[in-house]
């Protein structure tokens, strides 16, 4: 799935009254150790759902591809 659509659903999320932490790549199924992707692949869909879904909540303008708004430091070291 491209960036852009994976953007779409995370503010459809948004509309539809879900929060963020309701990131379908939060699921067990959806982590890199059960689909077998690699970490920063995974981030880069998180990076996108949120993007989303803070765009359509109107927290401000959109992330640039590569940011997090809420990075953890562990997760910054392993996928920078």
């Amino acid at each position: 799935m491209q960036r852009e659509d994976i953007q779409k659903l995370g503010a459809q999320a948004a509309r539809d009254g879900l929060t963020c932490w309701d990131c379908p790549y939060y699921r067990a199924a959806a982590m890199p150790g059960h689909t077998g992707e690699s970490i920063a692949e995974w981030h880069n869909k998180v990076q996108a759902w949120e993007a989303g879904w803070h765009e359509a909540c109107g927290a401000g303008k959109p992330l640039p591809e590569g940011r997090c708004r809420y990075e953890s430091r562990a997760l910054a070291l392993l996928c920078n």
